[in-house]
């Protein structure tokens, strides 16, 4: 079966990027705003992930920028074309309501297509009624292509990297490896990084899998106010469909 080895390299790159929080620009889209009404933030806290990541690999000839845009918004992937391992950046909370959808037989999310080529499950996966396997599959291999263009041929495997997005913080950081059906095989935890230099030391906290594993039944939760600190509710309502 297939496992995670962390790649410092790439970690390092997308990481910064992956963390920024919405305290870091909060300021500045108020004020871009002009008022106090900031429906758009949280898309705006997205948009600066995803062009700092998108600054950070672009130097670097072996980390391929993948553009996916759903219309009405857009994200990035990172493509590692030494190893044929496709990065995706998500919250945690967001990753599990897509994992929910799939496992009810709804596959319209751009995380279905682009897992094609994990190890393959033995489960089967409830279907909607209207399309049988074989249909389902021409429609994931059509949309991989899409989105990955000449790259697909290259793919191996994808990771999802994901977070707890608080206003002030970005915490549990995971990289989840899945099957092609979308339940985990393997997870590590991320370690924290000062930069992209190798140089830099990082801080590993060990223990941060497990307060992971203790806060999954919170974490599901997202939409009750009066519940003790959780991810933050208007940004994970957002990435449902931003993200």
């Amino acid at each position: 079966m297939d496992k995670l080895k962390r790649d410092d390299e790439v970690l390092r790159r997308i990481v910064p990027g992956a963390t920024i929080i919405k305290m870091q620009v909060m300021d500045d889209y108020t004020e871009e705003a002009g008022g106090k009404y900031i429906n758009g933030l949280s898309f705006n806290v997205w948009d600066h992930r995803f062009n700092t990541i998108s600054d950070a690999i672009a130097s670097i000839p072996w980390l391929v920028e993948i553009p996916i845009d759903r219309y009405i918004w857009k994200a990035i992937g990172v493509f590692n074309t030494k190893d044929g391992t496709l990065y995706l950046i998500t919250s945690y909370a967001n990753f599990i309501a897509v994992q929910r959808k799939i496992k009810k037989g709804k596959y319209s999310h751009y995380m279905y297509p682009l897992t094609i080529n994990n190890a393959t499950s033995t489960e089967q996966l409830s279907l909607d009624g209207f399309e049988n396997d074989d249909t389902i599959a021409e429609k994931r291999l059509k949309e991989a292509k899409k989105i990955l263009g000449d790259d697909f041929t290259r793919l191996k495997r994808t990771i999802i990297i994901t977070y707890d997005y608080f206003e002030d913080a970005a915490v549990n950081g995971l990289e989840i490896l899945v099957d092609n059906n979308f339940s985990i095989i393997d997870r590590l935890a991320i370690p924290e990084y000062e930069s992209p230099s190798p140089d830099d030391d990082t801080i590993k906290h060990d223990n941060q899998e497990k307060s992971a594993e203790k806060q999954k039944s919170d974490r599901i939760v997202k939409w009750n106010a009066n519940k003790i600190r959780r991810p933050i509710t208007g940004e994970e309502n957002n990435n449902g469909t931003s993200n």
